[in-house]
């Protein structure tokens, strides 16, 4: 009885994961920060990243009928800026992450329409590319470095996954971005202060195959 009880267990173990259905894709858009304060007595200047180009690769899974999840790559190109008043300053960045999302759909999966929120989190890297100067404007406030600084990363969000072909999937997202501020990247320089979360707005656009 416990040999046939395994058996069966373990058929439906394995029939389970035959049910679950993969797919791996890339997708791409812009992405859109939200600026940081920085605060030098009763003194102020924004800082953070301008929009840029984000490229993304990853492979999801339907683990159920309303669950699934993904795990993804993201390459972002965004310059870092600061200004006050009509001074202002760009440097070179790009960053990096990795992250795995849970994806809770709204329809069974042999829907053609599958609207969905994701939630997950993982890390970003924030690295600074541009050409460091004796003299950087608004030093006074944040100093731009050539520098590069690992945060945890929290994703949410949420989209339409659409059926294009027997299994091709076409994805339309938003995602946020969310860290603390990177200082070491974006440094304070003392007695200044940075308030505020990095928060990266992404609409993005992926294509997927299933298998």
């Amino acid at each position: 009885m416990r040999r046939f009880t395994g058996c069966l267990f373990a058929l439906a173990l394995g029939g389970s994961c035959l049910a679950q259905q993969w797919d791996v894709g890339v997708a791409g858009g812009l992405e859109v920060y939200k600026d940081l304060t920085v605060t030098n007595g009763s003194d102020q200047a924004s800082a953070g990243f301008k929009p840029g180009l984000v490229v993304s690769a990853f492979a999801a899974q339907d683990m159920y009928q309303h669950l699934g999840g993904e795990i993804r790559y993201d390459f972002g190109l965004a310059d870092m800026k600061e200004s006050s008043g009509s001074t202002s300053v760009d440097f070179g960045a790009q960053t990096h992450a990795i992250h795995y999302d849970f994806m809770f759909y709204g329809a069974r999966r042999d829907a053609k329409v599958r609207p969905f929120l994701l939630a997950g989190g993982g890390i970003k890297i924030y690295r600074g590319t541009g050409q460091e100067q004796e003299f950087q404007p608004l030093a006074e406030f944040a100093i731009l470095s050539k520098t590069k600084q690992i945060e945890g990363l929290i994703t949410a969000g949420g989209g339409v996954k659409f059926q294009v072909g027997q299994r091709k999937f076409i994805y339309l997202e938003v995602i946020d971005f969310i860290t603390r501020t990177p200082q070491n990247v974006i440094a304070p320089y003392p007695p200044s202060t940075i308030s505020g979360w990095v928060h990266g707005f992404a609409p993005m656009v992926a294509l997927s195959f299933g298998f």
